[in-house]
């Protein structure tokens, strides 16, 4: 067997499961200030004529992904948000009456 087992990175920085993840503290929050300057800077090349429309075939497509990879991840954080609010809510036991038997 191979240094390069089926679930471990090439640099060996990540061994286990990958689909997982086990990013650092505020890798998540640096990731989404790079999707934020992606879709910024394609916006910026779309919408001003500061460079050739060429640019204009891989800004559209790289603004679309990082659009959508933000809506994915304002969705999955409401959801998250949902969730931890409807643990914290009281519960109210619902009592029914017994037929005298």
């Amino acid at each position: 067997m191979s240094a390069l087992t089926p679930d471990c990175d090439p640099d060996m920085s990540h061994c286990g499961q990958p689909w997982q993840g086990k990013g650092s503290r505020g890798s998540g929050i640096l990731s989404a200030v790079v999707l934020v300057a992606l879709l910024g800077l394609s916006l910026v090349v779309v919408t001003k004529d500061v460079v050739a429309d060429a640019f204009d075939f891989v800004a559209v497509p790289v603004g679309l992904l990082a659009a959508v990879a933000l809506s994915r991840r304002v969705a999955r954080l409401a959801a998250r948000g949902a969730s931890a609010v409807a643990t914290r809510m009281p519960t109210v036991a619902v009592r029914r009456s017994q037929p005298v038997g």
